[in-house]
């Protein structure tokens, strides 16, 4: 029988151990600490806790001028010693990414305006982040296994050390973290005719397959195991892991993969024939590939915001049925919550929109179902509208890949933050308990931290076996047909049904 722990109670022993690594401050300075690969020699920072972090690595050339928009190039060969103490720049983008970190902080009751962005945005941005607490190559018995962290945003938006992204915490607790830099918006998915076989509509898949393959290749200088690399990501990240995980191309590249609020329904890829109408809609027939390239980037991200607001740009892929490797995925309660209409005239107009095309028998079970499940308005749009982009079909990916014989096991995240802030278990909301780096405007209770250690052992433990059960944790069951059972993240932690699973059946799919 599964069981379900209150966050109420005392930590679990291996929580409260997790979180007191935290805690654990040097004291004295200690030596920077230094990886050879190749002829290189990488000097990072010692963080607290025994961890080791090394910032900015390149892990291709720069995209820059003729090689805008073609598939990353290999690094070249150097004799150097690099300083890998400071992030790299920020990959060409808007402030879509910095105003949604300013309004969720605004609802919290803090000063948007304490939301910075990022310092420096570039073209020449294909870097990566690496946690550790090993910088030394280990004898195969004892490497580490890897997690490597792919930032969600729309792929308009995003980069690999927000502050909610910081593998230290997770390193503490024996595991090689890594996050990444991809191009994003028209840079890192545009197919423009012009650019012929260069325009892949996917450069920013490539770049992760990239990063993908550096990683595989080094890792193990930092004290990783190359055969378990785990891929986390949340949002458009989430979505891209999942066609990455059907791609021949990432064969042996990934061992696992965890998806969070992964925007899964069709329209999350496209057609190489809707990829070229769309770059032709916004440049013309007549663009030249040399007068595409000299466009300055800041005129190219200003067109996508003029153009395009709040656009997915979809990669050019095949629609990823089923994942090649064990699977961790889930959504957030209220997924949709944040971005619904504030007046009952819109909340009305959404509701009715998604439900127009259903039968009436249909028509009255959905409308059943909802009643039943909240008394207003916003709580039932949010119940349709996450249901159809987030938790059915995460549900739907989850059967598929378990009945292809792969385990899956599946999440629901139901914590909603103290606060009158009204944004529930919101988009976003598990990544601080992820990583264990609350931002100091996020309101927290004693239970946050909790369920924080908690979620963090449960990845730890699906990187490390592929099965995030562990001693002490409440048991999580494999998702499996006919009953399949999820896992509730939130003031209990238990597996249970999925609520209103009986919506996927009667909702519309986006496809």
């Amino acid at each position: 029988m599964a069981r379900a722990r209150t966050l109420k109670g005392a930590c679990l022993q291996l929580v409260c151990a997790a979180l007191a690594a935290w805690l654990v401050i040097p004291s004295a300075a200690l030596a920077a600490p230094t990886v050879r690969i190749g002829q290189q020699e990488l000097v990072g920072i010692a963080e607290a806790g025994g961890v080791s972090s090394f910032r900015g690595i390149a892990y291709a050339q720069p995209p820059v001028g003729a090689l805008r928009w073609k598939p990353p190039r290999r690094l070249l060969p150097t004799r150097r010693r690099i300083d890998a103490t400071h992030f790299a720049p920020v990959c060409a983008q808007g402030d879509g990414n910095t105003q949604w970190y300013r309004n969720v902080a605004q609802a919290m009751g803090a000063d948007p305006s304490s939301i910075i962005g990022p310092e420096r945005i570039s073209e020449d941005c294909l870097y990566l982040n690496i946690w550790t607490p090993h910088p030394r190559v280990l004898p195969a018995r004892r490497q580490l296994p890897v997690m490597v962290w792919i930032h969600g945003g729309s792929n308009a938006n995003g980069y690999a050390y927000e502050p909610n992204y910081m593998g230290s915490a997770l390193a503490r607790q024996g595991a090689v973290v890594v996050s990444i830099n991809y191009r994003v918006g028209l840079l890192g998915f545009f197919a423009h005719p012009a650019l012929a076989g260069d325009a892949t509509g996917r450069q920013g898949l490539l770049d992760q397959l990239a990063a993908l393959r550096w990683i595989k290749a080094n890792v193990a200088r930092f004290g990783g195991d190359s055969s378990r690399i785990t891929v986390f990501g949340e949002s458009a990240g989430g979505t891209d892991i999942a066609v990455l995980a059907a791609m021949p191309q990432a064969r042996g590249l990934m061992a696992r993969a965890i998806i969070q609020s992964g925007y899964l329904p069709g329209p999350s890829v496209a057609t190489r024939s809707a990829a070229q109408a769309l770059a032709t809609d916004l440049f013309g027939t007549k663009v030249s590939a040399s007068s595409l390239r000299a466009l300055p980037w800041q005129d190219i991200i200003r067109l996508q915001g003029q153009r395009l607001p709040g656009h997915f740009y979809a990669p050019v892929a095949s629609w990823p049925q089923i994942s090649k490797v064990p699977l961790l995925i889930g959504s957030n309660a209220d997924e949709s919550l944040m971005y619904q209409p504030k007046d009952p005239a819109g909340q009305e107009r959404d509701l009715a929109a998604v439900l127009k095309d259903l039968s009436a028998p249909d028509l009255a079970a959905v409308s059943a179902m909802l009643e039943g499940f909240s008394a207003d308005l916003p709580g039932r749009l949010n119940a349709v509208s996450a249901s159809q982009s987030f938790h059915c079909p995460a549900a739907r990916f989850a059967s598929a890949t378990a009945a292809a014989g792969r385990r899956a096991f599946v999440y629901r995240f139901e914590r909603t933050r103290p606060g009158g802030h009204g944004l529930g278990a919101y988009h976003g909301a598990e990544i601080p308990y992820v990583f264990g780096q609350d931002d100091a405007w996020l309101q927290s209770a004693p239970a946050d931290h909790t369920l924080s250690g908690i979620m963090q052992l449960y990845w730890l433990n699906f990187a490390r076996t592929g099965n995030p059960n562990g001693p002490g944790l409440p048991r999580w069951p494999e998702w499996r047909s006919p009953a399949p059972r999820l896992l509730g993240l939130g003031e209990v932690t238990g597996a249970k049904p999925a609520p209103l699973a009986g919506l996927c059946a009667l909702l519309p799919t986006e496809r």
